[in-house]
Formats: C-alpha cells, sequence, structure tokens
C-alpha cells in the first residue's frame, strides 16, 4: 500500500474510533463545572496531572516499549506483552513499601489506584495498536468513554458524589478498558512464565527508561503550571485553567489521533531513501491544520468558556490562545520526537525536552506573579517554541527536513496579530479584525496544504 494512503486509512480507522469518544469527553465539561465547585474541578484536573507524572515513572515508561517492539516483525508478540507487565509488575511490588505513606495524603489511594490501572490497560492499548489491531484499539477508547460517562451520571449528577465521583467514574473506565482488552486480544495466549527473556526485558528498557526523564520533562513544560497555579493562586485558579485548557484540547484530539497513525508509518519509512522528503511534506501538511485551528479557536474562545462553563469562568477566555499556541508547538514538537523514537535514539528526546521544562518553571515562577492565571499559558507556550526550535535543529543530524519558514513566520505574526485584537478590541471592530486575521491564516495554509495534497497524489 501507498505509505500516504496507508497514513490516510490509518488516521480514519483511529478517527471513526476515537474522535466521537474525544468530543463526549469535550461535552461532559458543562457538567462537571455544573455540579464541581471551582475548586473542586481544580483539584480534579491536579490529580490527574500527578497521576499523568507518575505512571511512566514507576513503570520504567515500558508502555512505549511495549507499542514500538510489538511494531517490530523480527520480535515475539508473547515475550514483549509477558515482559512488559513483568516490568510493571515488579514495580509495582516495590512501590507498595510506600503505599502506608501515600495513604496518608488527600486523595493518595486514588492516586495510585488510577496509576496503575492506567498503566495495566495503556500496556494492554498499545500493544494491541502494535501488532496492527488498530480498530480494536480505537474500540477501546469508545467502550472507556460510555463506561465514564456512565458512571458520571450515576456518581456525579444522581448520588452527589462530587469530587469523588470523578474519580471513581475514571477508574471505572480504566477497569472496562481493561477487560474489553484482555478478552478480545485474549491476552492469556500471549502473557506466559514461559515468555520471560530478560535478554529482551534488557533491551526494552534501555528504549524505554531514557524516555523517563524526557516524559517527566515533558510533564514540567505541559502540566507543571497547574501545580504552580494551584500554590501561587489557589484551587479556584486552577480550575479556572483547567476550563480553559478544554478548549485547546479541541486541536489537541485530532493531532492524538493523527499522530497514533503517523507513528506507525514514521517506524515503517524511516529507513526508506526518501524518507526526509516524507516527513517534511506530513509536517509541512501537519503545521498548516493546526495553525488554523489555533486561528479559529481564538477568534470563538469567548462563545466557547460560555458554552462550555458558567460566568464564574469567562476569565479563562484570556489563557486560551495562549494555549491553543501552546499545544500547535507542543505537536510539532511531538512530532520531530518521531524521528528519535523510529530511529531508536530515545536517549536524545531528553536533551531538549529538559532545556523546555527549565524554561516553563522560570516562566511559571515569573509570569504568574506577574500576570496571573494567564502567565502561565504564556510560559507554555514560550517553553514548547523553544522545545520545537531546539528539536528542528537537532533533528538534521537523522534526517534532512524541508521547513517552509515564509509560511510559519507569517502565520505566527498573523495569529499574535489576533490574540492582540482580541485583547484590546472587545467589540464588533475587534471581531472584524480578528476575522481578517483568520482569513488571511486560513488563505495562507490552505494553498499550502493544497499544494502538498496535489504532490501526494501526483506521487
Amino acid at each position: 500500500m501507498n505509505r500516504y494512503k496507508k497514513l490516510f486509512s490509518n488516521s480514519i480507522v483511529f478517527s471513526v474510533g476515537n474522535l466521537g469518544s474525544k468530543m463526549i469527553t469535550f461535552l461532559m465539561v458543562p457538567l462537571y463545572t455544573r455540579f464541581l465547585t471551582t475548586s473542586q474541578y481544580g483539584n480534579s484536573d491536579v490529580i490527574s496531572t500527578i497521576v499523568s507524572l507518575l505512571t511512566p515513572i514507576l513503570t520504567l515508561s515500558i508502555i512505549e516499549a511495549v507499542f514500538r517492539f510489538a511494531l517490530d516483525e523480527n520480535s515475539d508478540n508473547g515475550q514483549v506483552l509477558t515482559n512488559g507487565f513483568l516490568v510493571s509488575l515488579a514495580s509495582f511490588i516495590i512501590f507498595l513499601f510506600v503505599l502506608p505513606f501515600i495513604g496518608n495524603i488527600s486523595y493518595g489511594i486514588y492516586v495510585v489506584l488510577l496509576t496503575y490501572a492506567s498503566a495495566l490497560e495503556s500496556t494492554l492499548q498499545q500493544f494491541a495498536r502494535g501488532i496492527g489491531k488498530s480498530t480494536l484499539y480505537a474500540a477501546t477508547g469508545i467502550i472507556m468513554t460510555v463506561a465514564t460517562v456512565f458512571s458520571n451520571i450515576l456518581l456525579i449528577v444522581v448520588m452527589g458524589w462530587q469530587l469523588q465521583g470523578y474519580l471513581a467514574s475514571i477508574m471505572i473506565a480504566q477497569f472496562a478498558g481493561m477487560l474489553f482488552l484482555t478478552w478480545r486480544l485474549k491476552a492469556w495466549q500471549y502473557i506466559n512464565l514461559k515468555n520471560i527473556n530478560l535478554d529482551l526485558a534488557k533491551r526494552m528498557l534501555i528504549y524505554s527508561i531514557p524516555l523517563i526523564p524526557n516524559m517527566v520533562s515533558w510533564w514540567l513544560s505541559n502540566s507543571a503550571n497547574k501545580i504552580f497555579i494551584s500554590i501561587l493562586l489557589g484551587a479556584t485558579a486552577n480550575g479556572i485553567y483547567a476550563v480553559a485548557n478544554k478548549i485547546p484540547s479541541l486541536i489537541s484530539v485530532f493531532y492524538s489521533i493523527f499522530t497514533q497513525a503517523w507513528q506507525i508509518s514514521a517506524v515503517e519509512e524511516f529507513d526508506s531513501d526518501d524518507v526526509g522528503e516524507f516527513f517534511s511534506t506530513v509536517l509541512a501538511a501537519t503545521f498548516s491544520i493546526l495553525s488554523i485551528g489555533v486561528a479559529g479557536l481564538t477568534l470563538f474562545s469567548k462563545f466557547f468558556v460560555l458554552i462550555l462553563s458558567t460566568h464564574a469562568y469567562f476569565e479563562a477566555w484570556r489563557i486560551v490562545p495562549w494555549l491553543c499556541l501552546a499545544v500547535l508547538f507542543s505537536s510539532i514538537s511531538s512530532f520531530l520526537g518521531t524521528v528519535y523514537t523510529s530511529s531508536m535514539r530515545t536517549m536524545a528526546l531528553f536533551t531538549t525536552t529538559i532545556v523546555g521544562a527549565v524554561v516553563n518553571v522560570v516562566s511559571n515562577l515569573i509570569l504568574i506573579p506577574l500576570l496571573g492565571i494567564t502567565g502561565a499559558g504564556i510560559g507554555a507556550c514560550i517553553s514548547f517554541f523553544i522545545v520545537t526550535i531546539l528539536r528542528i535543529k537537532d533533528s538534521k543530524r537523522f534526517i534532512h527536513l524541508e521547513i517552509q519558514w515564509k509560511i510559519i513566520i507569517t502565520s505566527l505574526l498573523c495569529i499574535l496579530l489576533e490574540i492582540f485584537i482580541m485583547y484590546t478590541l472587545p467589540g464588533k471592530m475587534g471581531y472584524v479584525l480578528a476575522s481578517i486575521c483568520l482569513i488571511v491564516v486560513l488563505g495562507i495554509n490552505s494553498g499550502s496544504f493544497i499544494r502538498e495534497l496535489k504532490h501526494v497524489l501526483k506521487r
């Protein structure tokens, strides 16, 4: 199958399975903002953030290794999954020794259970994707979303459990996904003590362990601002930030669906003679679509905030444009990260990510006291921008990329002008001028996208 056709085909499969579930999750935000206080919603976001940090640390990031090695045609799938679970089990046994201390922390038990439930479910889901069962991978997302919606309605709305109901519903969804995958994969056919291979486990850890500092640094760039907001401004401010963060998630939802297909294509095509052209073409199209999305969400940021929440959260619109830009740079950085994972040079990821993490922490410490919640959004934008620039430069060691700088710079300047207009001209004239900026971004990038599409069709 033609590589562009395969990338498009896989993207469609993941879209069918994930887009509906992601949108339902997005549409649940009004329920959360109605039945949870801003403080409770802020705390729920912090807990989810902590879980996302602990998962790669406590599992030695073995989830990523399971996907990458399962994708390798020369690997024994039974050994890959068995060794993946073996590493997770070993880390869990070690973690049991500190469990008594965690239990004394507020919601500590939920953090522990969510961390390992997420790890086990994600291991099975990534394994399914790695062995080519894309439809099963996508279907699991639907199952988990349905479980989340029904348990949210039961536990939050009917039983009034509020924050505890929210956390319990996430756990129920994780277990539902785990049981579904175990049944459909017939996981018991893969997991066997005879499949334990210490040499393979060692190679998987050599691949995965360098990803831990990378993921921790990525977490600092992406999520540490929530912790700083909670400490410096309080849980209520973090609740407002959490609502603002849901709107750019519309962009990240589409990119996350695409990247599930892209990671497969990137690995399969990395050794081809014209890999640089392939990566450059897909990168150009990716930036064009993302920049149009950022300009569109910036224009309608106030509208989305009012639709998704109450007036208590209206201030969130000011953070939305910066978080949209942060998602754009984060997505491009993630795209460039596949250069390292495809070439099995995961150690090189750490250098660029740690710089972004340091920049984000410093930016938060400076900008949050000066600009409030908006400062956190600007800090995230700056840190991901720096990571993107560093990875564009560093990735040239492994692959030749053609970067369309004129289109990128012009689009970003138009988006920054649009943000300035939204801040300074709140009336009709502001919307007219901001709309013109959107039209310009649309014109520049749609032209680029059409050219790349014609090029692909010729190939």
